[in-house]
């Protein structure tokens, strides 16, 4: 387990921070080292550990005292004694409020793959938690539980990755993470499709192993020839491309191997722009590039505001390798995008930054980053919410904690029309996070509404002064319509026509018997696998209307109604 003195080391190679912050930090540690000293994880280490790795994922983004000492902190309300009083007192309202964002967040679960539900869950953690540093705290510690899933039953460890494909990673994604989603991506794919996962190593493991240090000489090459030509290099490093992503593009290349050109890849990072086009013409003159597979995204940048010179050549060292050149602002805002602005003040207070070696990105991105960038460089978070995909949105549950999107302001009634129709039309009360509340009471972000139902309670004129949506104004208005209509009784020939197979007629016999209506005559034709069933009965025009429905919805092969009125 690592103590204090080595995380303090660490802490200080990546952020500056003052005494008074340290002292804090400091107490946080031994907080969250005493709260958890006698859980362990399933592999057997102590708990404390995973709070360690959460923290160091946030100090290696440079992020200030609020996200480490909440990281080290995020799971002690849940599962150790420490109680909100003592949280408050020893570090105040702020790390308390981001601590309890975390801790909600854990409480809902995704079980079974649901595309809705999914993007109403991602929207809801970050409508929900209204900062977007819980967001960013609960990513941190998913991306360390995703890291050890290998000790979890498989059950479980399918269940997690499913919920970290479908919720997390795309989350990652909205919010800059790339590094952190193409991680988690890979460890997913592996768990989720294991046969995929194979199929891509077995293809590819002949091709990358042998070539690793191909790539290892190619990047002193290109480095040393950088240099002797005068460009201000920052970094130079060599990747391999996960095995996710080289399926993804595998399917794109119609399975084809010999279409991926960017297995190997070497990320080349310099001082200015003008470096950038000028080492392009470098690795150029060294190796052969291969002009379809050039892309310029520093003069048109990609949607999410992503920044880079690509391009595939072949080296002589007879491996295809994909080059991307950028800045180091460029790199920043594209591997950390959202976290790239809340590190920014921090930064600033660091010697690389006063020397001019750290430079953030101009006022040129997309419309979102640009918006990010406003609000983090004020450190004003709540403002979070005016984005434009949260905007006049809740997220509300049922019982079983399915996740229903509403417009904010919605009540009750709009909850139990969105649910289904006969509910809404029957709902004659509701139950908020356990305590009954009146059907106009205004629904908020997190509640979990219980709508309880009653055959004789019918819709009110006055739901209409009260609701939201435009589907409880119409399904109200409908049901108030049709209970006005005449009720009189009269004799109705329906001529049904549909695809002739065992069991139709029984079940529209069926539909008749259960809503009580006799029919007096009835006839039947078959042609040509189809058939024409002509029935005479007596019922008023509401029931007409249902029974029709009601063969539409519940028996399969019908072509077409016809109502006769005698």
């Amino acid at each position: 387990m690592m103590e204090w003195n080595e995380f303090r080391e660490i802490l200080l190679k990546n952020i500056s921070f003052n005494q008074d912050d340290l002292n804090l930090i400091e107490k946080a540690f031994y907080f969250a080292k005493e709260a958890h000293k006698n859980q362990t994880r399933k592999n057997g280490e102590p708990y404390f550990n995973h709070c360690l790795r959460t923290a160091l994922i946030l100090i290696n983004l440079k992020l200030g005292k609020e996200f480490i000492i909440s990281a080290l902190l995020h799971n002690v309300l849940e599962d150790c004694n420490a109680s909100e009083e003592i949280i408050k007192k020893e570090f105040g309202e702020e790390i308390l409020f981001l601590i309890k964002g975390v801790t909600k967040i854990g409480h809902y679960k995704y079980y079974q793959e649901d595309e809705e539900q999914a993007e109403n869950l991602r929207n809801f953690i970050l409508a929900f938690t209204k900062d977007i540093r819980v967001a960013i705290i609960k990513l941190a510690d998913r991306l360390d539980n995703i890291r050890t899933l290998q000790y979890l039953p498989l059950e479980k460890q399918k269940r997690i990755a499913l919920e970290t494909r479908d919720v997390f990673i795309p989350l990652a994604i909205r919010l800059g993470f790339y590094n952190w989603a193409t991680e988690m991506e890979e460890i997913c794919f592996k768990v989720l499709e294991p046969e995929k996962y194979e199929y891509v190593v077995n293809l590819f493991k002949e091709k990358i192993e042998p070539n690793k240090e191909k790539l290892e000489i190619i990047k002193k090459t290109v480095l040393e020839e950088l240099k002797n030509n005068g460009i201000r290099v920052v970094e130079v490093s060599h990747r391999i491309k996960s095995y996710v992503s080289i399926y993804k593009k595998l399917r794109r290349k119609d399975f084809d191997p010999e279409k991926i050109y960017d297995i190997f890849g070497i990320r080349t990072i310099v001082q200015t722009i003008e470096e950038c086009y000028l080492t392009l013409g470098i690795i150029h003159s060294l190796y052969l590039p291969l002009e379809a597979e050039f892309d310029d995204y520093i003069a048109k940048p990609k949607p999410n505001g992503y920044r880079s010179l690509h391009t595939v050549v072949l080296t002589d060292q007879e491996i295809f390798v994909e080059f991307q050149i950028r800045t180091q602002e460029m790199h920043i805002i594209n591997e950390f995008g959202t976290a790239a602005y809340f590190a920014y003040n921090q930064f600033k207070l660091t010697k690389s930054y006063q020397k001019g070696s750290v430079v953030f990105a101009k006022e040129e991105e997309t419309k979102l980053t640009q918006e990010l960038r406003s609000f983090y460089k004020n450190q004003n978070f709540t403002d979070f919410l005016n984005l434009d995909f949260l905007k006049d949105k809740i997220y509300v549950f049922t019982p079983k904690r399915k996740i229903i999107e509403l417009p904010a302001g919605s009540t009750p009634i709009d909850f139990a029309y969105k649910i289904h129709t006969e509910i809404g039309n029957h709902c004659a009360g509701v139950k908020v996070n356990g305590n009954f509340v009146s059907l106009d009471y205004e629904l908020k972000n997190g509640d979990i509404v219980e709508i309880i139902a009653d055959k004789n309670k019918k819709p009110s004129l006055d739901w209409l002064n009260f609701v939201k949506t435009s589907k409880a104004k119409k399904k109200i208005i409908s049901f108030l319509r049709n209970i006005n209509q005449p009720k009189e009784n009269g004799d109705v020939i329906l001529k049904i026509t549909g695809i002739d197979k065992p069991g139709v007629l029984n079940s529209i016999l069926e539909i008749f018997k259960k809503q009580n209506i006799n029919i007096k005559e009835h006839k039947g034709l078959t042609k040509n696998n189809r058939f024409i069933l002509q029935l005479k009965f007596t019922a008023n025009q509401r029931d007409v209307k249902k029974i029709v429905e009601l063969i539409k919805n519940r028996v399969n092969g019908i072509f077409e109604i016809k109502i006769n009125k005698l």
